[in-house]
């Protein structure tokens, strides 16, 4: 059985047995979509982010303050235009320097898989093929459905005024549909894949190869968002200079946000060796650790992930060659060794430092499934030279600490926008 939570812009629980109904919605509902000129999309999700900043039960979960930034029209508009070069491709045909015109049409109907790491994941996959003039079908745990709806609800009272005519919110919201469904029924999971023209996957590697494998149309297109690692590297230069100490409350929150639970979260920091000793840099880390927020100091944890924490707690004070500095509390920890490894993630804050001789050490170390590098190097030309080092090695994004879980395009390497449509020509000789 399959609850639909949205549908047809109402906000009402119901059940179904196949997505006919949904897909049929939203494929009529898309065409009005498709006819308001993007920068009017871009003003009603600009009115958007400003609204539920204002809305105390809405900004006050996690990371909604984050979407109302990243609503922004300037935020907006530079998203499209790095995916399409031109916003005006996807309101109409424009000359090309060939002899014939472009157009980017939508896909259809974008099949959202939704991983559970993430409560505010759902929204941005939904702007992503707003921006792209799609329709949506959304799979999101059940527990992140009340903030999705929270926010998707005040599309109803939006208008705004483009070029003289009026465009409302409400027609962005007729084209979204927000389910839930057991993932693990065979029967309903394919007709959720036969129902997209597009698929786009969040998940770990159990479940993006369970999607991936699901029978789709002959020309849907699949874009997979895979699990992903990200770790931080500062050199011996940075490390002794101002620009250091002032980036920890930085790094801090990055290991914080979201709990380690996203892609983006950091679990390594290499440290070239410096003039400081390594416990003394781990008790500058303790101090930002024990600044933080209420609110991300003290995060809910499962028990299998207490019992981890423990463990590996454990483990490294027991070692001659090892050693751990954390409260009395499960709020975060910090593991000090020498290996030159990317570690297995602990999650709940738990961070790993470690000392090398040259930055360089960890260059073997990036593959394809490294997301974000969070980078500390004073010298642009070293930087540069290193960024493109391990980025050809798999690193998809390099950034400065305080900005590793920013949702920028390309994402995972990706333009995703540019994925959500199909690339049209017109040759008129």
């Amino acid at each position: 059985m399959i609850t639909c939570h949205l549908m047809n812009g109402k906000f009402e629980t119901q059940n179904t047995e196949n997505f006919d109904e949904i897909s049929h919605i939203i494929e009529n509902k898309r065409k009005a979509l498709a006819a308001i000129p993007l920068d009017a999309i871009i003003k009603i999700l600009d009115v958007l982010g400003k609204g539920i900043l204002k809305k105390p039960e809405i900004n006050t979960h996690p990371g909604v303050s984050y979407i109302s930034l990243w609503l922004r029209r300037e935020n907006l508009d530079l998203i499209c235009r790095v995916n399409y070069s031109n916003k005006g491709y996807l309101d109409g045909f424009l000359q090309t320097e060939t002899n014939f015109l472009m157009m980017a049409q939508p896909r259809g109907i974008i099949c959202h898989w939704i991983a559970a790491n993430m409560p505010t994941l759902g929204f941005f996959s939904i702007v992503q093929a707003i921006l792209s003039k799609n329709g949506s079908i959304v799979k999101m745990p059940e527990v992140f459905v009340p903030l999705i709806l929270s926010i998707l609800r005040e599309l109803v009272n939006i208008s705004v005024n483009y070029n003289g005519v009026t465009y409302s919110g409400k027609t962005l919201l007729d084209t979204i549909a927000i389910v839930t469904f057991e993932g693990k029924s065979a029967l309903l999971s394919e007709q959720f894949s036969l129902a997209a023209d597009c698929r786009v996957i969040f998940g770990g590697s159990k479940g993006v190869r369970a999607v991936s494998v699901l029978p789709c149309r002959d020309h849907c297109e699949t874009i997979i968002f895979g699990p992903k690692y990200s770790f931080t590297v500062f050199d011996k230069a940075y490390i002794e200079s101002d620009s250091f100490k002032s980036s920890l409350p930085l790094l801090v929150k990055d290991i914080a946000v979201f709990n380690q639970m996203a892609c983006s979260s950091p679990h390594v920091v290499f440290m070239e060796k410096n003039k400081y000793p390594i416990r003394t840099i781990a008790s500058w880390i303790q101090d930002a650790f024990e600044d933080l927020p209420e609110t991300l100091r003290i995060q809910e944890i499962s028990t299998g992930h207490c019992s981890k924490i423990i463990n590996t707690r454990t483990r490294y004070l027991l070692s001659d060659e090892k050693n751990c500095i954390a409260p009395h509390d499960l709020s975060w920890t910090i593991l000090i060794d020498q290996e030159v490894c990317l570690e297995e993630p602990i999650q709940g804050k738990c961070i790993f430092i470690k000392e090398i001789n040259s930055i360089d050490d960890v260059i073997p170390l990036v593959n394809n499934k490294i997301q974000a590098i969070s980078l500390g190097i004073l010298n642009q030309e070293k930087r540069d030279v290193f960024a493109r080092d391990i980025t050809y090695q798999g690193a998809d994004r390099i950034v400065i600490p305080g900005t590793i879980h920013d949702f920028t395009q390309p994402w995972d390497g990706i333009m995703t926008l540019n994925r959500l449509v199909r690339w049209v020509i017109l040759r008129n000789n």
